[in-house]
């Protein structure tokens, strides 16, 4: 779906374009750090009523015959957007006769995200994933690849990278990108790395997308190229990667350190860096991707979104919903956001995000007419992709 050239550079321009958009917030109290002592994970006795209830539903369409060990596999993709746990519990259902279950319970049980979940359970993870490998499940062998890397294996890494052949997941592409970059079990080889990079981006890694732009900035992995450096930076922060965001000194989840320049991790990481570089380095410099990549990166990227160019629509519909560089306007999000479900191409992360916006937007009904059935149909559709916000609300999770 293309959008009218005029109505979307009318719409740009009568936007005021800012890199102190967010700047009119006054100072508030300093923010700081949550130690790591005062983090507790707590899960309420409702919370856990009501994993148990989807788990007794899951199963009991299983043994009845109403779902087949392939939809349970997907039920319990779906309900792990909440809780691990709870996947695994729907996955263990059927991993002694698919593979899919066996992969996906295998990566639970060694993903550094959610082992800790599971103790004891990480031998039995390899187990299943090699045996799903062995069947062929490529997604097996990229998640033992995945594991390899991590415990410092890189032959075996790249021996199972190699069985899942170019079908990878987006993260696998993320750490062949590093194995590459840092020579791990292989020749040190940058311009390739930054190509894993961008291919891992451009499926939703928001890790793989943070690498690329920060990869865009240094010559050494190739031709330096600031605006994209800039919007795929900014594209990994919408992905969820708060180093991403703190490097291009946006606000994290709206909070904000002290003044207006730097946001609590970003002062963090400074803080520490210059203790460090005064006494092993230097003092860290700002680079230009700051100051100049949005500004020049805005005019190409709009001349993509007229077009009809997915990604660009996604970029600048977010910098307005976000109020960040361009203001906040409900009605001109929608214009970059409807083309982009039209279009249906882009990955899931990103779609979750669009969807999950377009129900909030008819939701506030600011600048477009509030709409409780479009709330309703794009909350569902932002569930189904991975939004938690959104699963929530669709499944009534409790606080």
């Amino acid at each position: 779906m293309v959008m009218k050239s005029s109505t979307l550079i009318f719409s740009i321009l009568t936007l005021s374009i800012s890199v102190n958009a967010t700047a009119a917030i006054k100072n508030s109290s300093h923010k700081r750090y949550i130690t790591p002592e005062e983090v507790h994970v707590t899960v309420s006795p409702a919370a856990n009523q009501k994993a148990d209830a989807i788990y007794e539903s899951v199963r009991k369409a299983y043994t009845q015959g109403k779902l087949s060990a392939n939809q349970v596999v997907d039920k319990a993709l779906y309900h792990n957007v909440w809780s691990p746990e709870l996947a695994a519990r729907c996955l263990q259902l059927v991993s002694d006769k698919n593979n899919r279950a066996k992969a996906e319970l295998g990566y639970l049980y060694t993903s550094s995200k959610t082992a800790y979940l599971f103790p004891g359970k990480e031998a039995e993870g390899v187990t299943l994933l090699e045996t799903a490998s062995n069947s062929g499940n490529k997604k097996a062998s990229d998640y033992l690849g995945i594991y390899y890397n991590r415990n410092k294996d890189y032959n075996k890494a790249w021996t199972y990278f190699k069985a899942a052949g170019p079908d990878n997941i987006p993260y696998a592409l993320t750490v062949i990108g590093e194995m590459y970059d840092k020579g791990h079990g292989v020749k040190k080889d940058r311009p390739t790395a930054r190509e894993y990079f961008r291919r891992a981006a451009l499926l939703g890694d928001h890790d793989g997308a943070n690498k690329y732009g920060s990869a865009l900035k240094r010559q050494w992995y190739g031709d330096v190229d600031m605006p994209d450096a800039f919007f795929w930076t900014y594209v990994a922060g919408e992905l969820g990667d708060d180093f991403a965001r703190s490097n291009l000194m946006l606000p994290i989840r709206g909070e904000r350190f002290g003044d207006d320049t730097h946001t609590a991790f970003m002062r963090n990481a400074m803080t520490i860096s210059d203790v460090w570089n005064e006494n092993y380095g230097h003092k860290l410099q700002e680079e230009p991707i700051y100051k100049d990549g949005y500004k020049v990166g805005i005019v190409p990227r709009t001349v993509q979104a007229e077009k009809g160019d997915p990604l660009s629509l996604f970029y600048l519909g977010s910098m307005s919903y976000n109020d960040e560089f361009l203001n906040r306007n409900d009605e001109f999000v929608s214009k970059c956001y409807l083309p982009v479900i039209a279009d249906g191409t882009l990955p899931a992360p990103f779609l979750a995000i669009v969807y999950e916006r377009m129900a909030d937007i008819y939701r506030n009904g600011k600048d477009i007419k509030a709409d409780p059935a479009k709330v309703a149909e794009y909350t569902r559709k932002a569930a189904d992709y991975g939004s938690l916000a959104a699963y929530k609300i669709v499944e009534n999770i409790p606080d």
